[in-house]
């Protein structure tokens, strides 16, 4: 399916409360995209509209190793869609509990990312390991921000009410008080607790429960969970979770100096520092990815997926099978290619040949049957035209001037 004009949906990939993502290329720049559609009965509002407007307007604006890309925004019908760039990998919530250095290397990542979208004016909303994905060489990138925020706009009716998810949502937004750099640091610290020990600081059994812990629960000792938790660990995630926004790191970057003055091991550290395990389920959305590109004809893309799972995922025998498909998939293509010229050059080369037939001349025609058969020696007509002008006593005619 192609919508706008050159973007082609290859495979659905979720679906989210404002709309569903899919797997798709752009076909005049050859490269893999991500399109998020607006849902039908959210493209029916003006309001919603032009919201997913505003916030393809705030993403285009962001541009840093660590944050998704956005690429394009535009209408198709009576549908809306934004073109993004594809991030291989996986969430982060797949991999926890993460030892703690591991955590902290991939945590200073995304307040880097963060650190810089604050500095542009805009909020998160809704930090949490589903959003943060993990590339096969260790690369870190956060995504969506659907409800991003511009600092200091003015909210629409629609974003006074809670947004974000529960279980990282930050006091002051509960409470409908001013939001900020703040708020994402709160989250940040529920997603750090998370990702070090395996389990959320609060749990309950219904939303107001959850929302009463946000409000008034102390967050718990780290200790409690994690044995070898330094005490350092434990001071960063206690401010970043205080409930007064005041009391909390007062932005991504101090928040990161912290960590990086209290471990500076992990600071200096990079991805070979961790050795990465592959597990099933990233090898199944690779394979699945490469799946839709060669079902989708993109044999192109499909070989630069290739050639990088063969580097990220050696020894995997469903890589394998892909590069095997892959190579089956050009043969194909070969083929079809070269019958489709031989069938053209077979239809020019016999038109020409009857002209030089009804001119009675036999010098070219002789020589471009001959041509033909040495370019095709296999296709009867060529053989038949090379024999019928070899005929003995056959008259010479000049080439016609």
């Amino acid at each position: 399916m192609t919508i706008g004009e050159h973007f082609r949906i290859l495979a659905e990939l979720g679906a989210g409360g404002m709309g569903i993502v899919y797997q798709g290329v752009d076909e005049r720049l050859e490269r893999e995209v991500a399109i998020k559609k607006l849902r039908s009965e959210f493209s029916r509002s003006a309001d919603v509209a032009e919201r997913f407007r505003k916030e393809a307007v705030i993403q285009a604006r962001l541009n840093h190793r660590n944050l998704a890309h956005l690429y394009s925004f535009f209408k198709d019908g009576d549908s809306f869609y934004i073109a993004m760039e594809f991030v291989e990998g996986t969430p982060l919530s797949r991999f926890t509990p993460l030892p703690w250095k591991h955590a902290l290397w991939i945590f200073l990542q995304v307040l880097e990312g963060l650190e810089y979208a604050h500095s542009e004016g805009v909020l998160h909303r809704d930090v949490k390991p589903d959003n943060i994905m993990i590339g096969p060489r260790g690369e870190v990138k956060v995504m969506d921000f659907g409800i991003a925020h511009v600092l200091g706009s003015t909210r629409q009716t629609r974003d006074k009410s809670i947004v974000g998810t529960l279980e990282y949502i930050p006091p002051e937004q509960i409470g409908g008080k001013e939001i900020g750099a703040w708020s994402d640091i709160y989250s940040l610290g529920v997603m750090l607790f998370e990702i070090v020990s395996g389990r959320l600081p609060f749990t309950a059994e219904g939303e107001f429960e959850m929302l009463r812990h946000h409000l008034e629960t102390p967050a718990p000792k780290l200790s409690q969970f994690v044995k070898d938790a330094p005490a350092f660990l434990e001071t960063a995630l206690a401010r970043a979770m205080e409930k007064d926004p005041k009391d909390r790191f007062p932005s991504c970057r101090a928040f990161s100096d912290f960590i990086k003055q209290a471990s500076p091991e992990v600071a200096s550290a990079t991805a070979e520092s961790f050795p990465h395990k592959v597990r099933a389920h990233e090898v199944d959305r690779c394979v699945l990815r490469i799946e839709a590109l060669l079902n989708g004809g993109q044999l192109g893309i499909a070989t630069r997926a290739v050639g990088r799972a063969l580097v990220d995922y050696p020894g995997e025998s469903r890589v394998q099978q892909m590069e095997t498909r892959l190579r089956d998939a050009e043969q194909a293509r070969n083929d079809a290619t070269g019958n489709a010229e031989k069938t053209a050059y077979l239809k020019r080369v016999l038109t020409q040949l009857r002209e030089f037939e009804k001119q009675g001349a036999t010098a070219p025609a002789l020589q471009m049957s001959e041509e033909a058969l040495v370019r095709y020696p296999k296709v009867p007509a060529f053989q038949i035209a090379s024999a019928i002008f070899k005929k003995p006593g056959q008259p010479e005619v000049a080439d016609p001037e």
